[in-house]
């Protein structure tokens, strides 16, 4: 073993960097703190290291303070928490000048080793290092971060690419101005996000064909279900689980109670308990497949008798389950406008008015602002148009304070009212905003 790391620990210091799409993550900048990058499987979690890696460099860090360790190797399957120590002795004994300066560790699906955690937090505290770490097990999701680091990790959550960088991906240069984008450009730009929303955002989902990619989906979200969901925590009831996630991959931000799927199943002879639903529904979201929000209110009784909005993780996972030929745009764009709001750091809710109209999104950011966001893909209608928008004025009046946006496919304008002025925002603007 100790010969293999040894090798392993050549390589990682030499080993060249490959060509990325930039992603727009960010490490917060916490001292004495790992960087957890956890996320759903196949984001670019481990493109994400090399990309933190390579911004090291140009901060001027020698290449061989950085040191890249991958525990896939199967030779290595048969490493333990004792074995794992020889990774920072033998690194120093290779380079024992680096003690004098911070030695930047990358461990790469360390989850793999039992009781890693334990190296981790001795690590940190007898040496002058940075960890960070990274992988695709279950056991590298943020609950268990939370558990095993006790508090001495920080999480970067690595979603599939953003609109941004999906125009990355197609080499489209966006101009920095949002002024200096011309007709042809705003008509490449709206075309884009069309395709944007029906491929999604996975690195590996891009340039396929439609049959291909759906199989490459599909296959992504049976390796969360029984990998991460039916192998951890020993699930039985498979059958359930699947059309539990079938329903909400199919209906992206519908409501839903564990209460209505529970009498559905039990309309067709299937026979669960409700508390086990609200488990695979937990499971679901620790895994990134699906993320929930709640109603907008101050009271938890509220909050908890109403529905939830689950949303997918990506836009091309709700494509390929859609049973529709062509899926529904107008819920690709409101599931992309939430996937938006996660990067972006914001807590979101939904709202119903007093008089029965639902705001898609209440965003409130870390520094307090408030919006009410209203997703439709095509107002040109008169009746859809007043609809949105009458939603968006009695949520003005209740949230004096709250900016009002509605985002739509094309149009650009602003409509001044009583509760305040309603922004009319083509989705490909909104989305290009820093």
């Amino acid at each position: 073993m100790k010969t293999i790391i040894q090798q392993r620990l050549a390589d990682a210091v030499t080993m060249d960097l490959p060509e990325l799409i930039e992603r727009e993550c960010r490490l917060p900048k916490i001292p004495n703190k790992a960087y957890a990058i956890i996320g759903m499987r196949r984001t670019g979690k481990t493109y994400f290291v090399y990309q933190t890696m390579q911004r090291c460099l140009e901060q001027g860090v020698a290449r061989s303070r950085l040191v890249y360790f991958n525990f896939e190797d199967e030779r290595l399957s048969d490493m333990t928490l004792n074995d794992l120590h020889w990774i920072s002795d033998e690194y120093f004994v290779m380079f024992p000048e680096n003690r004098s300066g911070k030695v930047h560790f990358f461990f790469d699906e360390i989850q793999l080793v039992e009781g890693w955690e334990k190296y981790v937090r001795r690590l940190m505290d007898a040496e002058n290092v940075q960890v960070y770490v990274s992988g695709s097990s279950a056991k590298m999701l943020s609950r268990e971060i939370a558990s095993s680091m006790r508090g001495r990790a920080v999480e970067a959550a690595i979603y599939p690419y953003s609109y941004r960088e999906f125009l990355k991906a197609q080499n489209i240069d966006i101009p920095r101005s949002h002024l200096k984008i011309n007709k042809q450009m705003r008509s490449l730009l709206e075309n884009q996000l069309q395709k944007y929303l029906a491929v999604g955002g996975f690195p590996e989902a891009q340039g396929l064909t439609p049959p291909d990619r759906h199989l490459l989906l599909q296959g992504y979200v049976n390796a969360v279900l029984f990998r991460d969901i039916v192998d951890r925590f020993n699930i039985t009831n498979i059958g359930v689980l699947k059309k539990l996630i079938r329903h909400l991959l199919r209906n992206p931000g519908s409501p839903f109670t564990v209460n209505k799927f529970y009498n559905q199943l039990k309309s067709q002879g299937i026979r669960v308990a409700k508390t086990t639903l609200h488990e695979y529904l937990d499971h679901l979201q620790d895994a990134f497949l699906v993320r929930t929000i709640h109603i907008y209110t101050q009271s938890e009784r509220k909050r908890m008798v109403n529905p939830v909005k689950p949303y997918v993780i990506d836009t091309g996972l709700a494509a390929s389950y859609s049973l529709m030929r062509e899926p529904d745009i107008g819920h690709l764009l409101e599931n992309c406008v939430f996937m938006e709001l996660c990067r972006r750091h914001v807590q979101t809710a939904y709202l119903n008015t007093p008089s029965g109209y639902e705001v898609d999104f209440v965003a409130v950011s870390l520094n307090g602002t408030v919006e009410a966001i209203q997703v439709s893909t095509d107002i040109s209608e008169p009746v859809t148009r007043e609809r949105e928008c009458r939603a968006l004025y009695e949520a003005g009046s209740a949230m004096p304070d709250a900016h009002l946006l509605l985002i739509n496919i094309s149009e650009e304008s602003t409509i001044k009212t009583e509760s305040g002025t309603i922004r009319i925002v083509p989705a490909w603007k909104w989305l290009l905003k820093s």
